[in-house]
């Protein structure tokens, strides 16, 4: 179970840096019922997550305190944007092994001030690919391995599953892991399919998070506009 926190180092790599996964979406039309709240907390969780995979993309929305993220993904594309506490915000589109960035005033002077010189510009994009360090680490809020490796919870894990309750409108069933008066709650949908739709979490190393739109295409394409090539980190 992948559980990382978002880096706060200051150099420009680690400004760079991302977090981890996302999730709350909507029933689809007439949705069924599935019976995923009669598995086991290891099942329901393991199955939201697979079924997310499954879906191709959808709208992850992050938040924790000081940082958050507005991602549309899939395991190839990526559009959207990620503010950093302190750090500033930055633009991010990523199309197979092609990689944009445009940042804020804060974002591209505290890239450049890590940098030496200056690279990153309010009015361009940055462009490189997944070879580029730099550009790799901003990528890395676009968490393609929720496709091609959806995580799992491990089998010594103490979570539990709750009783089906209601979020954002949804019929989900929680998944609940507690310990030394902090928890994160997973809620997997119980109508249509067993999407994981969402994350709560007391806890200061994971964020809150909430998916939906799943099976929309990302659309992800080349910036208009003037493009420079990114710097090597």
């Amino acid at each position: 179970m992948s559980l990382t926190a978002c880096n706060s180092d200051s150099d420009a790599a680690a400004s760079a840096a991302g977090s981890t996964p996302s999730k709350a979406a909507k029933a689809s039309p007439a949705a069924e019922p599935n019976g995923i709240e009669k598995l086991s907390a290891k099942e329901i969780y393991d199955t939201g997550m697979k079924t997310n995979a499954q879906s191709g993309a959808f709208h992850e929305k992050m938040e924790r305190e000081g940082t958050k993220s507005d991602l549309r993904l899939s395991a190839t594309e990526c559009v959207g944007t990620v503010e950093i506490s302190e750090k500033g915000s930055f633009e991010i589109i990523r199309k197979g092994t092609d990689i944009w960035a445009k940042p804020d005033a804060t974002f591209a002077e505290g890239m450049n001030s890590a940098l030496g010189k200056t690279s990153f510009f309010t009015d361009k994009w940055t462009h490189g690919t997944s070879s580029n360090a730099l550009m790799a680490k901003l990528a890395s809020w676009c968490h393609p391995e929720q496709f091609t490796a959806p995580d799992t919870l491990d089998a010594a894990s103490k979570a539990t599953k709750g009783k089906v309750t209601t979020v954002d409108g949804q019929p989900a069933v929680p998944v609940v892991l507690a310990g030394r008066g902090e928890s994160v709650t997973w809620f997997v949908a119980t109508t249509g399919k067993p999407y994981f739709i969402k994350q709560d979490s007391t806890r200061a190393d994971m964020q809150d998070l909430t998916d939906s739109d799943f099976g929309t295409a990302v659309g992800a394409k080349a910036p208009s506009g003037t493009v420079v090539a990114a710097p090597n980190a």
